[in-house]
């Protein structure tokens, strides 16, 4: 029986760390309430009979919760936690592991510099998350994600005047003028507007060598270090670019 200020939060578990000998804090953004952090006290518990497995705080796990608004600033809990959806592929995928931790490092930046609800938000991240766990092609499923997600977050790039010879990545915008700054010219800069005009579901059909991924990659985290202010590149990014050489 819940509490009477307990109902279900709809969750997508972000990353995890330890409090103390047995604790974990939980980073979860919520369609309801947007990033939200819980206390799971003693989880790690070899004794303690948990009702609540660790299990379910995987990266970008689908969760439904039965949990109240945590007070500002401060640590909410959880009374029960259950998967909202099972995932079939991602949890015995090595390569969409290693996408799924990038993306939980990116998207907890991203939800943490404005920490009010955002259900449109939320719903585009649970459905890529789906779309990549029924999906075999993944070469560029994270850096498609990132330029969406630009979308939601008021930094979209302006794609006015394609046929500029320079992407600003400091205004955002095509530019006939060379910038001073960080820019991206032929082929990378057609790459993006490429990548931006294409329906993920049809993402597969553009290939290109390692080399580009990999470009394209560093581009689009130089782009999000411009344009978020606290934002740094992934730890997970080598790790990435280490699985996708064997790709």
């Amino acid at each position: 029986m819940t509490k009477e200020n307990d109902h279900t939060v709809h969750a997508i578990s972000l990353r995890v760390v330890k409090y103390g000998e047995t604790s974990l804090i939980a980073a979860c953004y919520t369609q309801q309430y947007g990033l939200q952090s819980y206390m799971l006290k003693g989880i790690l518990s070899n004794t303690r009979k948990k009702k609540i497995s660790k299990s379910l705080f995987e990266p970008l796990t689908l969760l439904e919760l039965q949990a109240s608004k945590n007070s500002e600033n401060r640590l909410g809990y959880i009374k029960e936690a259950k998967r909202a959806q099972a995932f079939h592929s991602i949890p015995f995928d090595i390569t969409k592991k290693a996408l799924v931790f990038f993306m939980a490092e990116v998207l907890h930046q991203v939800v943490r510099e404005d920490q009010e609800p955002h259900p449109a938000l939320f719903q585009f991240i649970k459905e890529r998350i789906l779309w990549l766990d029924h999906q075999n092609e993944l070469g560029l499923f994270h850096i498609k994600m990132m330029l969406d997600l630009t979308r939601f977050i008021g930094f979209s790039p302006n794609l006015n005047l394609p046929e500029a010879p320079y992407f600003d990545l400091e205004s955002g915008c095509m530019t006939p003028d060379k910038p001073l700054g960080l820019f991206l010219e032929d082929p990378l800069k057609s790459f993006w507007i490429q990548l931006l005009g294409t329906d993920f579901d049809r993402v597969d059909e553009i290939q290109l060598s390692r080399q580009f991924k990999n470009s394209l990659l560093k581009s689009v985290i130089s782009y999000y270090e411009l344009h978020l202010q606290q934002f740094k590149a992934p730890k997970s990014t080598e790790v990435l670019n280490e699985i996708f050489k064997t790709l």
